[in-house]
């Protein structure tokens, strides 16, 4: 079993981790709405976003420590279900934070700043993943 892991993997699990960890925090600094993203102002589609990166960075733990084998979902391939989930989690991170929320006086808080840059990095860890798999590169050169 090769459990070497590369940096794109490293990449999703830990953006996976901080989106799972922050999505208990504070998303809107507003007394209007419960404060984490499980809570009654942004639940579900405030959740998504950590669900679909922590879904991504459990399924890289699998196949990588657990010696899961990937057979595809509705056509997809390991990597690209891994690319859907992490772009949908980043684009909904990317949504919220254009939304305006000048109306009722609410203000991103240190959750959704975090979970922000937790779903980004997951896309990013996704894409050195498919860059990793179709040039087979595992990282820097060693010395």
């Amino acid at each position: 079993m090769n459990t070497k892991v590369t940096p794109g993997e490293i990449v999703v699990m830990a953006g996976a981790a901080v989106a799972l960890v922050f999505s208990f925090l504070p998303f809107y600094n507003e007394d209007l709405f419960d404060p984490s993203a499980w809570g009654g102002g942004v639940f579900p589609v405030g959740t998504l976003i950590a669900i679909f990166a922590v879904i991504a960075g459990v399924l890289v733990a699998l196949t990588k420590f657990a010696s899961f084998k990937f057979a595809g979902v509705l056509g997809f391939t390991y990597l690209q279900l891994l690319l859907v989930l992490t772009f949908y989690s980043a684009i909904l991170a990317v949504a919220f934070l254009i939304l305006d929320y000048g109306d009722v006086g609410a203000d991103r808080g240190v959750g959704f700043w975090f979970m922000l840059i937790g779903a980004v990095g997951s896309l990013v860890g996704a894409i050195l993943m498919q860059n990793e798999a179709r040039t087979g590169a595992t990282g820097p050169p060693r010395a």
